[in-house]
């Protein structure tokens, strides 16, 4: 017959064995698995909550450090948002904050439902309004010649030009649609004085 112990946290009694103790360097733990696997789990959430605090805390002491009277008397909302940003201590430190309030929130709870739900339609708008791109300092010639190519077309359709090949360029070797080159500012003006378009030969 087996030997019994008594787990130091459920005070019960168990066989002393490998299906309800760990082993440890002196024979089994104190707790028995159960327990053991309850005790872990509390540490690693004591942890957790310890270093969620301090970024908590972290923020507070910034935003007392930070606050100051001033700004516009009309705020835009980009004033605004920079102002926020500034006292969480800039983007990672704002989304540090987040993600405290979230982990803080019930497992499966509505507030985090909301909060997910808010990530997820403010990365909708972002690439809505084109901030899903790279960066323009990582965008190749190609690239650049393209995006400047498309807002001359834009800009055509927008004063209603009949002729977007007769938009004066806006950056020297840039083609115009289709490949075809596109006037110069000096052809654009003659066109303006005499009347004729620059590319038709007068009679």
């Amino acid at each position: 017959m087996s030997n019994e112990r008594t787990c130091i946290q459920c005070k019960k009694k168990l066989p002393e064995n490998t299906d309800n103790f760990h082993r440890s360097k002196d024979g089994f733990h104190a707790r028995c698995k159960v327990c053991r696997r309850k005790h872990e789990r509390e540490r690693r959430e004591k942890r957790r909550n310890h270093k969620l605090t301090e970024i908590e805390k972290g923020a507070i002491d910034l935003f007392v450090t930070s606050a100051r009277i001033g700004g516009a008397n009309i705020p835009h909302s980009s004033e605004l948002l920079e102002v926020m940003m500034e006292y969480f201590g800039g983007v990672r430190g704002f989304a540090n904050a987040y993600m405290k309030q979230f982990y803080d929130a019930p497992t499966g709870g509505a507030f985090r439902t909301k909060m997910l739900d808010t990530v997820v339609r403010l990365v909708s708008a972002n690439t809505a309004m084109g901030g899903a791109k790279k960066p323009l300092t990582l965008w190749s010639e190609d690239e650049l010649e393209e995006e400047l190519q498309q807002r001359l077309m834009e800009a055509a359709f927008t004063i209603n030009a009949t002729d977007v090949r007769k938009l004066p360029a806006l950056a020297k070797g840039i083609p115009g649609p289709g490949g075809v080159p596109q006037v110069s500012a000096d052809d654009t003006a003659k066109q303006r004085t005499d009347g004729v378009p620059a590319d038709k030969p007068q009679d």
